[in-house]
């Protein structure tokens, strides 16, 4: 299956409003531009995904009190053609009551709202309006989101990329139908997909890779299904991932 890379923002905001000992300084929020790998049907005329996003601090930066950082993240694109062509828009979305924003015909959560009602365990109510040959329809997920998947303590933050490397997650999340596993330096990405609690990346897979200080490792939980309104086929995608910003070396 073909996977799409969701890109978003995370937004972190080190000021007065969370660290009342903070400087001055500190204020300004931290930006960094990520990505959720989603799967993306060849027959889709249309892919809605709700993500629970994990992820360590952005950059590696490490500030007192504050763990890893959880993310609900929308997206949803629509199609001029099935499984693919340029994205249409489709009138107002929403995902759980909360109305999602375009972005050049690409529907994504305001990186406002961090906290989209995306829980482990429960199904996610999607509404489109309809528009541009799409109708109107509203539907609830028969499969529940996955629970949260967890990089094993053994995933540490350097990685060498000279000889294989091994990923691994503490357990199989409920309520999955697959795992994608990534490793990338920021510009190559290398995927394996495999329920499993560990797989390897051999040094040939990772030739391409280069080293660096600013690397991810991913490991994605999903499970999907379809349904046909109007004639056009949904794909509705309910998935959990753990990032890992690390030093490749």
């Amino acid at each position: 299956m073909k996977f799409k890379f969701f890109k978003y923002l995370l937004i972190l905001t080190f000021g007065a409003f969370l660290f009342t000992s903070c400087s001055d300084d500190s204020e300004d929020p931290i930006e960094q531009t990520s990505s959720n790998p989603i799967p993306e049907p060849g027959d889709a005329d249309g892919v809605m995904a709700a993500i629970k996003a994990k992820s360590n601090t952005p950059g590696g930066t490490t500030v007192p009190g504050l763990g890893d950082i959880y993310l609900d993240v929308a997206s949803a694109n629509f199609y001029s053609a099935s499984g693919g062509g340029s994205l249409v828009n489709v009138g107002a979305v929403s995902l759980n009551d909360f109305d999602l924003q375009t972005v050049s015909n690409s529907y994504i959560n305001n990186y406002t709202d961090i906290t989209l009602d995306i829980n482990s365990g429960q199904v996610n109510d999607w509404i489109v309006a309809g528009a541009n040959g799409f109708d109107g329809f509203s539907h609830s997920t028969t499969k529940k989101m996955p629970s949260v998947v967890k990089f094993a303590t053994s995933v540490t933050e350097t990685i060498s990329i000279s000889g294989d490397v091994t990923l691994a997650i503490e357990s199989i999340p409920s309520n999955c139908d697959n795992i994608l596993w990534l490793i990338s330096d920021g510009s190559k990405v290398v995927t394996k997909e495999s329920k499993t609690t560990s797989v390897t990346f051999t040094a040939s897979e990772l030739s391409g890779v280069k080293t660096t200080s600013n690397g991810i490792v991913q490991a994605a939980a999903y499970n999907s299904e379809s349904k046909t309104f109007g004639g056009k086929k949904i794909y509705f995608i309910n998935e959990t991932v753990d990032s890992k910003y690390v030093t490749l070396n």
